[in-house]
């Protein structure tokens, strides 16, 4: 009887375990959560992806301005003749765009110093070229805006020859006079030239403008028996530096165009917050 009981309590043990392991089985994920889950690693995907495609690298424009050679006449030449007749010039002036604010000068011309009076007669004549670069400070307005205040620096060179066909050096003690002459010599002049200046645009394409200019002289032209009366472009020959000033009037020539660029923009990455 005894063992009977035993028999029982202990299939009756077992039963209760394994209804206890049921009870216990793991529940099922719900759909709703594993969607959840699902979508929460997906956005995270989506921000990493929309972050990188929101990297620029840089941000460039371009546009066209108007460039050209611009060439002219310096009317200043015709008011010094006024003050010195024996002063005939011709002065060309031109200058090319190179960049948005840059540009290369040119100017060339012909001087003849005809001069005579009661002690001497004075003959002379030469060419004349100056080269270089002028930048222009003034900021545009709008793209094809050709207006400028512009500083430069030239260097100049000139070849010309004079003669002194006769001369009289008159004693007054005695009474005599001595006569003579001096042989035509050619001289070489080189000098540096230091320019201020604007140009306004009063017509399309013309201009007018006038400039400041400081020439020096880097080599010696003066010579024992005589000092030539004017150096073509530069003025006067005893002279080691002169001011001068200058008034002209030109017209641009359009054949080209200059591309321009806006500065590069760098856009920064913006750092995404680890999670």
């Amino acid at each position: 009887m005894t063992r009977i009981f035993c028999y029982i309590s202990l299939l009756s043990s077992i039963l209760l375990s394994v209804a206890a392991m049921a009870q216990n089985k793991p529940t099922a994920t719900k759909p709703d959560s594993l969607h959840k889950t699902i979508k929460a690693d997906t956005t995270h995907k989506m921000v990493a992806d929309t972050a990188k495609k929101l990297i620029v690298p840089h941000i460039d424009s371009s546009w066209y301005i108007p460039g050209g050679i611009r060439v002219g006449l310096d009317l200043s030449r015709i008011v010094s003749a006024i003050y010195y007749p024996y002063r005939k010039e011709v002065t060309v002036v031109a200058d090319a765009r190179i960049n948005s604010n840059l540009y290369a000068a040119f100017e060339g011309g012909f001087t003849s110093t005809p001069y005579s009076d009661t002690s001497y007669t004075y003959k002379g004549s030469g060419a004349f070229v100056t080269l270089g670069v002028d930048y222009n400070f003034l900021k545009r307005q709008y793209p094809s805006e050709k207006n400028m205040f512009y500083t430069g620096i030239r260097y100049g060179f000139s070849h010309f020859s004079y003669e002194v066909p006769s001369y009289t050096i008159k004693n007054t003690y005695w009474g005599d006079h001595l006569t003579g002459s001096l042989p035509k010599t050619n001289v070489n002049a080189h000098w540096i030239e230091l320019v201020v200046g604007l140009k306004a645009e009063i017509f399309k394409n013309f201009f007018m403008g006038w400039n400041l200019r400081e020439r020096i002289l880097i080599n010696n032209v003066k010579t024992d028996e005589m000092t030539p009366l004017v150096i073509p472009g530069f003025g006067n020959g005893s002279k080691g530096a002169v001011f001068d000033v200058q008034y002209t009037v030109s017209y641009v020539i359009p054949f080209y165009r200059i591309k321009e660029h806006t500065p590069k923009v760098e856009v920064k990455q913006k750092k995404i917050p680890k999670r």
